[in-house]
């Protein structure tokens, strides 16, 4: 059975606004339903209001379940970077080994960085 593939992209600190992370999930279960989630964290890891988890059957579930992971995480490493400034496009947003990439560096560490340069 394929294992789930989880990451957390963390917001960097801007402003006054308090400390937030998303984690985003995908993972298949027993009966072969693949299932995507997005959780929001705010402040001391206390759990927001999340988006429903979306849930994949069939033959291309996982093809499937996984192009949603992709998309969500590249949706919100745009948001970020609209936070801070930055002109990123969905294009400049790569994914190596199902973790996504901004030039060649983990996304979440090379937006912090661009955060708090």
């Amino acid at each position: 059975m394929p294992t789930p593939t989880a990451y957390t992209l963390t917001y960097p600190r801007t402003g006054n606004r308090p400390p937030m992370s998303v984690r985003f999930t995908v993972a298949p279960d027993t009966t072969g339903t693949w299932t995507v989630e997005r959780q929001p964290y705010g402040a001391a890891g206390r759990m927001l209001t999340g988006d429903q988890p979306r849930r994949y059957f069939g033959d291309e579930a996982r093809v499937r379940a996984e192009a949603a992971f992709r998309g969500l995480l590249v949706r919100e490493c745009l948001h970020v970077g609209r936070l801070l400034d930055l002109a990123l496009e969905p294009r400049d947003i790569r994914f190596f080994d199902g973790r996504p990439t901004l030039d060649g560096m983990d996304a979440g560490e090379w937006l912090d960085a661009m955060g708090t340069a």
